[in-house]
């Protein structure tokens, strides 16, 4: 069973960016099938290390998408990215140090924070950006 199941109630209305919150919803399945699989070791490397890159990657489009559509939340936005970020790196930095090990709390931290932050501050952008000319 998937830790986090894609529905349109996930989606902001922006196709580039519904579709980048899959793909880090698909990597966060990934690395949770891999620990319920005991098979964490062995790839949660590489899956972490997608996962970040992915999520700058992610967080770059999206921020540019408010930027060129000026809208007014952009700056509190950043600060939240910047917060996870900070966050999911310093996790993998432990995580490489061999500090911690990959777990359900993390994922679970992890999913939760997506799935809200998409359900609550990414929903708010939507309509802006979509009546400002982004689909």
């Amino acid at each position: 069973m998937p830790l986090i199941t894609w529905t349109e109630k996930l989606s902001v209305g922006i196709k580039t960016i519904d579709d980048q919150h899959a793909v880090l919803c698909g990597t966060l399945n990934d690395l949770h099938a891999a620990m319920m699989k005991g098979e964490a070791r062995a790839i949660a490397g590489t899956l972490l290390h997608t996962l970040v890159e992915y999520t700058h990657y992610h967080f770059s489009a999206e921020e540019a998408m408010m930027q060129a559509a000026h809208y007014p939340g952009l700056d509190e936005h950043r600060v939240q990215h910047r917060e996870l970020t900070k966050q999911v790196e310093e996790y993998v930095a432990r995580y490489e140090q061999g500090d911690i090990t990959l777990s359900l709390p993390l994922l679970s931290f992890l999913s939760d924070w997506l799935t809200n932050h998409i359900q609550s501050t990414d929903k708010e952008y939507g309509p802006w950006l979509i009546e400002h000319g982004i689909r």
